[in-house]
């Protein structure tokens, strides 16, 4: 069974936005372009739920701008990539430099520079709080 197809009126009229709106949202990229090109393009159900999720999120009280970054940080845990391995470096109590493995294995020099520069930086601050920062 074919997924429905909606025109920007139809789109309009589901979900209460306007078309204008819904322009918007799309240049903006809270929700995907229509499939198709020009007068031939469509939405389809998950446009409806993207915009339905958005004037929910909007009656909660979040911005556009803080939808957009939820929606972004969702994409990215979405797309992430394979867990990475990563070494873990005391620069002082309390402070930890992290190092991808493959990073590690490709600068061990440079590494080893900047956790000395690291630490004389931190234990020149000793007199300072870390919490200041």
């Amino acid at each position: 069974m074919d997924e429905p197809r909606y025109t920007i009126d139809e789109l309009a009229e589901k979900t209460g936005f306007s078309r204008r709106t819904i322009r918007y949202y799309v240049q903006e990229g809270l929700i995907e372009p229509p499939a198709g090109r020009g007068r031939g393009g469509f939405y389809n159900d998950s446009h409806v739920a993207m915009l339905l999720k958005i004037k929910s999120q909007q009656e909660q009280g979040f911005s556009l701008g803080a939808i957009a970054r939820l929606a972004k940080s969702q994409d990215d845990q979405m797309v992430a990539p394979a867990r990475q391995a990563w070494a873990r470096y005391e620069v002082v109590p309390g402070v930890e430099l992290h190092v991808s493995r493959e990073v590690e294995q490709r600068g061990s020099r440079k590494l080893l520079e900047l956790l000395r520069a690291a630490r004389s930086i931190m234990k020149e601050g000793a007199d300072d709080s870390v919490g200041s920062i």
